[in-house]
């Protein structure tokens, strides 16, 4: 009995990862589609009347609820099979990082109420991380390089390339990773959303002067580098 028990203890923990996925897939949709609408404002601003709506779908139920379970159950199952705590955060903070990338996506705006919410979940994670001075050098890493792109875009365009709420998500995605992790993310990132714009710019929908919304490309980002590089990255570029 005692040689079944690994198995037992995979299939339950299995099991615990897909009623978890299922429930922040449907979550992801109704959590989204019921936010308060002064958190897809700027501040000072008034929600238009479509945000203050409470019967506008902000997100159809159908295929995103579908599509996120799986995606969750999918990272859920993965990750608990690894490290049950890992797997928690990675869950917790993939979850926030999807809202942050639909509200990006459709309203141009990280609510920084998600954001503190990121920074908050990166206390699971703090003993896989070096020491504080990992902890704390991934976030001056995230918001750095996220606003020196922005600084180069002003440069070279005349308009500030990044925007303050993709600084601090990536501030914030800067403390669960690390600072390995968060420099893998974030060029992970960009070459989704440079080889994304390509596409579109060869397909004449978008123009050479428009900008596409960064969150979206963070979002898979960060939970592919979880998924196949977190503990791998770091002991490759230490070796």
């Amino acid at each position: 009995m005692d040689a079944y028990i690994p198995y037992i203890v995979v299939i339950l923990r299995s099991l615990a990862a897909a009623a978890a996925g299922i429930f922040l897939g449907n979550g992801a949709v109704y959590f989204f589609n019921h936010m308060p609408p002064v958190w897809f404002t700027e501040y000072g601003e008034e929600p238009s009347e479509e945000l203050r709506d409470p019967y506008t779908q902000r997100v159809k139920s159908w295929p995103w609820k579908f599509l996120f379970s799986m995606l969750f159950v999918g990272v859920g199952i993965w990750m608990v099979n690894r490290n049950w705590r890992a797997a928690a955060v990675t869950l917790a903070a993939g979850w926030l990082l999807v809202e942050m990338g639909i509200a990006d996506l459709k309203y141009r705006i990280v609510p920084d109420q998600l954001v503190i919410l990121l920074a908050a979940s990166s206390v699971g994670m703090l003993p896989y991380h070096d020491g504080w001075k990992d902890f704390l050098l991934g976030a001056l890493a995230g918001g750095g390089l996220t606003f020196l792109t922005g600084l180069a875009g002003k440069l070279l365009t005349g308009r500030f390339g990044a925007g303050g709420g993709d600084i601090k998500a990536f501030t914030a995605m800067g403390l669960v990773t690390g600072l390995y992790g968060i420099v893998f993310v974030y060029i992970l990132s960009a070459l989704f959303a440079c080889f994304h714009f390509g596409g579109l710019l060869l397909r004449k929908k978008v123009k050479k002067t428009d900008s596409l919304p960064l969150m979206p490309y963070a979002a898979a980002a960060f939970l592919i580098y979880f998924v196949f590089f977190w503990g791998r990255l770091e002991i490759w570029l230490r070796i």
